[in-house]
């Protein structure tokens, strides 16, 4: 395995820890220590820092990188842009969504609507996103998203502190649908109204489990 490839597994291996909560924020990254534990060289490592620094989830200060901390702001802002853009897909694939894209939503939609599993329900919540911006034929849009999701999985684990989740999540769905049935009749103004009220509540309530989880720990 060459020296890029390497680095690039090695991304995939920190950045997998940093979002699963194993490298919680604050959390100081040695090349050396993080060398020994994946069994590589420091040179990988040092390039995937690199990388992962560049992307926001960590940063770097003078005793080395540190797992960024986030904020209730930063929270907002990240997703004051998702919802501009994101709407912007909504009404694109309103205007553009082929007959293979409305199958494809409509069947991860169907799949959601009879998902009982919180963990299954979140996958498909993502699969379904990917398909809208896919839906939305507009590449430029659909790589800022992914560049903003990776800021945005940072936070998933605080989803768990969303009172009544259950509630929360059934209330996504019913927005899905309506969007869907917007974009199906080729209704873009519909359709971007209601993704932007589908993701405000969606912002909300996670700067909600943010404060709420914070608020546990210094408790």
């Amino acid at each position: 395995m060459s020296v890029y490839d390497s680095a690039a597994v090695q991304y995939e291996s920190i950045r997998a820890m940093i979002i699963g909560g194993e490298l919680p924020p604050g959390t100081v990254l040695l090349e050396t220590v993080l060398a020994k534990k994946l069994g590589v060289s420091r040179t990988p490592v040092r390039e995937a820092l690199a990388r992962l620094a560049q992307e926001e989830l960590i940063n770097r200060e003078i005793r080395g990188y540190v797992v960024k901390t986030r904020t209730p702001e930063e929270i907002r802002e990240i997703y004051d842009v998702r919802i501009i853009l994101e709407s912007a897909c909504a009404a694109a694939a309103a205007e553009q969504a082929s007959r293979r894209d409305l199958m494809s939503l409509e069947r991860i939609t169907a799949e959601a609507g009879h998902c009982a599993d919180q963990e299954k329900h979140a996958e498909l919540n993502a699969e379904w996103h990917r398909a809208l911006r896919a839906a939305a034929h507009n590449g430029t849009m659909s790589r800022l998203l992914d560049g903003l999701g990776v800021l945005q999985q940072i936070y998933n684990p605080q989803m768990t502190q969303v009172d009544d989740l259950d509630q929360a999540l059934r209330a996504g769905q019913e927005e899905h649908v309506l969007i869907l049935d917007a974009i199906r009749r080729g209704d873009a103004e519909t359709a971007r109204t209601t993704m932007i009220r589908h993701l405000s509540r969606t912002r909300d309530l996670r700067v909600d489990a943010f404060q709420k989880n914070h608020t546990a720990i210094r408790c």
